[in-house]
């Protein structure tokens, strides 16, 4: 199982500058990257939901709904926010540039979030070769990003 979730984390990952890509086409049919962004939202609400109905995955109750904490629901916030930045962020920086600076956030966060066992997320310590590995990776973004 964890090979499939891997290849398909490698995929999404793959389909991320297409995504930023496609999104800034629309952003210049449309005029604006608030309405692109809004346009892409509303697209991923819609597939959400079929996926949902076609798996028949049931509906949570109002109380559980209502007693999900205020921060949990930010979620959605952050990927609107994704969404908006890179249909700005994409075409002056570049598909690397962007997606460089994206992943050198990401593993930093990750890092972190694994080292303290927050959200959910198991404790992994870190460690020198873990700190030796991301600031590899930070090289590398240095190195695109300068050329």
């Amino acid at each position: 199982m964890k090979l499939v979730l891997s290849a398909l984390a490698l995929l999404i990952g793959a389909l991320m500058p297409v995504q930023v890509g496609i999104n800034a086409s629309l952003r210049a049919l449309l005029g604006d990257p608030l309405l692109a962004g809004l346009a892409n939202m509303m697209v991923g609400l819609l597939c959400v939901l079929l996926v949902l109905v076609v798996l028949q995955v049931p509906w949570p109750s109002a109380a559980a709904m209502t007693s999900v904490p205020a921060w949990a629901w930010l979620g959605g916030a952050i990927g609107a926010a994704v969404v908006v930045v890179s249909l700005m962020a994409g075409p002056a920086l570049g598909a690397a540039t962007l997606f460089v600076l994206v992943v050198t956030g990401q593993i930093a966060a990750s890092m972190l979030l694994d080292h303290f066992g927050v959200l959910g997320y198991p404790v992994r310590p870190m460690s020198g070769l873990r700190i030796a590995g991301a600031l590899m990776l930070i090289a590398g973004v240095v190195l695109i990003v300068k050329n």
